[in-house]
């Protein structure tokens, strides 16, 4: 059996996108994945750019926990060095990637580490995707969702070709399935009342590849439910769409015979899930 060495650079996004690669590998039974992480929540290349810089000079300081455990502390330049990787993970913050100019110099800076430090990886860099329609960053921005989707492809692309670098699509895959008829998120549930939210109930997120709508209760100070809502990370449905992609680009092999599916989720969904990213994963 194969075993791929994977190291991402990134955030909450590729904490997304990897958590259904090792139940995928599992069930293919011809590979496996270690994986381990240079990733820290609302990470830009920016800010792995400057990490990196001060880590250079002050070794001592380890921003990094490789996998969950202390023991794992690296700083980039240990992480890299760290195995003979085979993919090492690249992506730019979700709210920055729809500006091209928040890239540069960062991502060539942080590939000259990777490409200097982990000669025998090929670096992958990961489209991310844009915020699901009821966000209200967009309304903030004066944008669309299909806005924000079209500016993040065409970065990804654009530095895709720049740096030679093959794509992680996982902004294509989760935008192709919104858009397919039949699997829209509608927003608002015109029978919830959003003024008056009453616990547990909670609006209609069919088709939403995204968290959303959620009940805090315990994380309240007085105990008290409230009702948030998250609009960025993927909930099991859209990472499960990622990983099937990451699973595809990496190993090769097709997902839509892999048997491997999230509990509770039923076979009509995987089936198309796997699908979509089977169709992507086939893209130059």
């Amino acid at each position: 059996m194969k075993t791929i060495r994977l190291l991402t650079i990134g955030n909450s996004f590729s904490e997304n996108a990897i958590t259904y690669l090792p139940q995928l590998a599992e069930a293919d039974g011809t590979v496996a994945f270690d994986i381990h992480r240079a990733s820290l929540g609302g990470c830009s290349l920016e800010k792995h750019w400057n990490l990196a810089e001060y880590t250079r000079r002050e070794p001592a300081y380890k921003p990094y926990r490789l996998k969950d455990d202390e023991a794992s502390a690296a700083t980039l330049q240990e992480a890299l060095a760290a195995q003979p990787w085979d993919f090492v993970t690249l992506q730019q913050v979700s709210h920055k990637s729809w500006i091209r100019a928040t890239f540069e110099p960062f991502l060539s800076n942080l590939l000259r580490e990777v490409r200097t430090l982990a000669p025998g990886a090929e670096p992958l860099l990961h489209q991310t995707w844009a915020y699901r329609s009821d966000a209200g960053f967009l309304a903030d921005k004066g944008i669309t969702q299909r806005y924000m989707f079209d500016r993040i492809r065409e970065n990804y692309d654009h530095f895709s070709a720049v740096h030679k670098l093959r794509l992680l699509r996982s902004g294509t895959a989760v935008q192709t399935a919104r858009e397919t008829p039949g699997h829209a998120f509608i927003w608002p549930d015109p029978a919830f009342d959003y003024a008056h939210p009453a616990p547990p109930t909670l609006p209609d997120q069919t088709h939403s590849l995204i968290v959303g709508w959620r009940w805090n209760i315990n994380g309240t100070a007085d105990g008290k439910p409230e009702l948030t809502k998250d609009v960025i990370h993927l909930n099991r449905a859209g990472c499960f769409l990622s990983g099937c992609l990451w699973f595809e680009r990496m190993t090769g092999r097709s997902v839509i015979g892999n048997s491997f599916k999230p509990l509770n989720m039923e076979d009509e969904t995987a089936a198309f899930l796997r699908g979509v990213a089977h169709a992507v994963a086939q893209e130059p």
